[in-house]
């Protein structure tokens, strides 16, 4: 019965809807990259709907519709006017259609994080959720992600994407956040603050750190990896990173 309403809803949204095609910004890390982070960033801005980790998979223009409904229907703006619908994606399952992010009213910011934190972090988020995961499986996923990231920055025109590095956004976020307010357009600049939302803590990161409200950097622990692991991980982070420098138009 609840999947009937919803569709009638959304059916009785789409006719009402504004008919001028709504921008797209797809926020694509890795898991513990700092997307949670960026997309509170984002939608404190007024220009910029989101509603953190959104769990959707985007096929074709009809889910790209949905998506677009639902995070609205969570927002409770369902005929505001914005600039852009956001979305965190951490998961290459979540876009198994690459030429749709093709579209020229969809912007793609790409994030990435050095290997260590990165893996360091996710091993302990993982035990607090009480689902451990080992190093090796970390990194392997890790590794898998940045190659697609990588791969999808090669099949995107530069002109629909750009790339910011966690470690950029830590020490130098002024910078960092005006040439991604430079890259969306945005009439109003990025700030560093942000405001806590409906999400935070529900869709994404979990922690308390993301309840700060601000741009930080963390003091957590790091747990030994292996340096064989280390050096494996951060060949290929060096990789993407070079093909993010190669076939960008611009960086943030």
């Amino acid at each position: 019965m609840k999947t009937i309403i919803k569709e009638i809803l959304f059916y009785i949204w789409s006719l009402f809807r504004s008919k001028k095609k709504q921008k797209q910004v797809f926020l694509m890390g890795h898991p513990r990259s700092g997307s949670s982070l960026v997309m509170h960033l984002l939608t404190t801005n007024n220009e910029i709907l989101g509603f953190g980790e959104y769990l959707t998979k985007y096929y074709d223009s009809r889910t790209l519709l949905k998506a677009e409904f639902d995070i609205r229907r969570k927002t409770n703006q369902l005929f505001s006017s914005c600039d852009y619908i956001a979305n965190q994606i951490n998961h290459h399952s979540i876009t198994p259609n690459k030429e749709l992010l093709k579209d020229e009213n969809i912007k793609v910011i790409f994030l990435i994080r050095e290997p260590e934190a990165s893996l360091s972090s996710w091993k302990i988020f993982s035990e607090k959720k009480g689902k451990p995961m080992g190093i090796e499986a970390i990194s392997e996923f890790y590794i898998e992600r940045l190659e697609y990231l990588g791969q999808l920055a090669n099949h995107l025109p530069a002109k629909n994407w750009c790339y910011m590095k966690y470690e950029d956004l830590i020490e130098n976020p002024e910078v960092t956040l005006a040439n991604l307010s430079r890259f969306l357009r945005l009439s109003e600049a990025l700030s560093s603050n942000y405001s806590l939302q409906r999400f935070t803590q529900v869709w994404g990161d979990s922690s308390e750190n993301i309840t700060k409200g601000e741009i930080f950097k963390t003091t957590s622990k790091q747990i030994p990896i292996e340096q064989n692991i280390i050096q494996i991980t951060t060949e290929v982070y060096q990789k993407t990173l070079n093909q993010f420098i190669k076939n960008s138009s611009q960086s943030t």
